[in-house]
C-alpha cells in the first residue's frame, strides 16, 4: 500500500511555496497518496484548484492550533491514517500550528521545509520556533546557505537536511512573437523581466533606481514587472514621478510565465534575501541570462560569469552595470543563457529534488518502523 503523505502550508499567499509544493506533489503522486491542506484564502484558490487537477485530495482550512480547526484537522489526519506530514514554511513563523496538530493526531513522521533563511529576530518568535522544532523529525532547507543559517541558530545537525529547489525541465519556447505582441513590445526592443511579489524583500525600489542609467544608454529598453503586492501603488507612483512610464510596465499576477520568459532578453532578481528562487531556475531553463543579487539562494542558482551576473544587494549602480553588460554584449548574453540551461538540467531538476526529499521520507519511515519494532520499509510502495 502506498504511504499517505500530507503536504501543508498556512501561508495566505503561497506563491513560490505553493509552486514548490505542486512540483513536489506532481513528482511523488505515483509513489504516495498525496493530500494538501492550506487556508481557504482568496489567493489560495488557484493553488487548491491546481492541486485538485493533479489528483490530490485537498482540505481548505485555516489551522488555529488547539481550537475547532485544529480538532478538525486531527480528525482528518487520523481518518486518512497519514504516514508523513510535511509542512512548508514561507518564513520561520509559519507552519507551527500544523506541526503541533500533526503530532496530536499521532502522525508517525513530521517534517518541515524552510523556504527562506533564518530571519527571526523577535524573542517571542524565536521561542515559538524552538518549541515547534522539538515537534519535528527533520528540517529541510532549500539551499546550502539557508541551511547554514538554521544550523547557526540552533537547529541540530542531526535534524537538518538540505534539498535544493528543482523545477520541471521543459523545451525552450523559441518563438517570442506572440508573447511580444501580447505585451505590445516592439520586436527589436530589449525586454528585461522581473517576476516577483512587490514587497520589501524583492528589491523593486533598488531596481527602479537603476533604470534611468540603463535607459540613457539603451533608450528602447522595456522593463516588465509581473506580480503584485503591498508596494505596488507606491512603485507605480514612483515610476510615473520619474518619467519612466514608457519604460516600465506592470503586468499584475501572471500564470503564463513560459510565454513571458519567451518574450524576455534578460531576467533581473534584485532581492534583498531569498531561499532559492524558482524564477531563477525557470529563467535558466528558458535559456535566459540573469542579473541577481549576491544573497542566500540566488548566489547558489546563478554562477557568476557563467550563467549571469551577481551584484551586491541594495546597489542600484551595480544592478545597472549588470543589466547593461547583458544588453550591450549579445554574445555574452547568449553564452550565459546556454550555460544556465545546462546548469539547471544538471543540478536543478524537479526529479532530483523529489528524489532527495523522498530519501528523507524513507529515512523517517525507517525510524518510525524501528520505534514500532518493525522491519524498515525499503520502498515507497511497501
Amino acid at each position: 500500500m502506498y504511504p499517505r503523505l500530507c503536504l501543508f502550508t498556512d501561508s495566505l499567499e503561497p506563491s513560490g511555496v505553493g509552486e514548490h509544493i505542486l512540483i513536489l506533489a506532481a513528482e511523488l503522486r505515483r509513489q504516495y497518496r498525496v493530500s494538501l491542506v492550506c487556508p481557504p484564502a482568496p489567493a489560495c484558490r488557484p493553488f487548491l484548484l491546481r492541486a485538485q487537477a493533479l489528483g490530490l485530495e485537498t482540505l481548505a482550512l485555516s489551522v488555529d492550533g488547539a481550537g475547532e480547526s485544529g480538532a478538525r484537522l486531527v480528525a482528518w489526519l487520523r481518518a486518512r491514517r497519514v504516514d508523513l506530514f510535511h509542512a512548508h514554511a514561507g518564513i520561520g513563523w509559519e507552519g507551527h500550528a500544523g506541526v503541533a496538530v500533526a503530532r496530536a493526531a499521532g502522525v508517525p513522521s513530521v517534517l518541515r521545509t524552510e523556504h527562506l533563511p533564518y530571519l527571526l529576530n523577535d524573542p517571542r518568535k524565536q521561542e515559538d520556533y524552538r518549541c515547534a522544532l522539538a515537534l519535528v523529525d527533520r528540517v529541510i532547507c532549500v539551499s546550502e546557505q539557508a541551511g547554514a543559517s538554521f544550523l547557526a541558530n540552533g537547529v541540530p545537525k542531526s535534524k537538518l537536511r538540505v534539498v535544493r529547489n528543482g523545477i520541471p525541465i521543459r523545451p525552450i519556447l523559441d518563438d517570442s512573437s506572440d508573447a511580444r505582441s501580447w505585451l505590445a513590445v516592439e520586436p527589436t526592443a530589449p525586454v528585461v523581466s522581473t517576476l516577483a511579489r512587490m514587497t520589501e524583500q524583492k528589491g523593486h525600489r533598488h531596481l527602479l533606481s537603476a533604470i534611468p542609467s540603463v535607459v540613457r544608454r539603451v533608450p528602447a529598453v522595456r522593463f516588465v514587472w509581473a506580480g503584485h503586492g503591498p508596494l505596488e501603488a507606491e512603485l507605480r507612483a514612483r515610476v510615473q514621478g520619474a518619467g519612466l512610464a514608457g519604460h516600465v510596465r506592470f503586468l499584475g499576477p501572471r500564470t503564463n510565465v513560459p510565454a513571458l520568459l519567451a518574450a524576455s532578453d534578460l531576467v533581473v532578481i534584485p532581492s534583498r534575501f531569498e531561499g532559492l528562487p524558482l524564477v531563477a531556475l525557470e529563467a535558466m531553463a528558458a535559456g535566459l541570462p540573469l542579473v541577481g543579487t549576491r544573497v542566500c539562494g540566488t548566489a547558489e542558482a546563478i554562477e557568476d560569469g557563467v550563467t549571469g551576473r551577481l551584484v551586491p544587494a541594495e546597489d542600484p549602480a551595480a544592478l545597472a552595470r549588470g543589466i547593461l553588460e547583458v544588453l550591450e554584449r549579445p554574445e555574452l548574453a547568449a553564452g550565459w543563457g546556454a550555460g544556465g540551461r545546462r546548469r539547471v538540467e544538471q543540478q536543478f531538476s524537479a526529479r532530483r529534488m523529489a528524489g532527495e526529499i523522498e530519501a528523507v521520507y524513507q529515512e523517517l519511515r525507517a525510524d518510525a518502523d524501528a520505534v514500532r519494532g518493525e522491519v524498515p520499509a525499503m520502498t515507497a510502495a511497501s
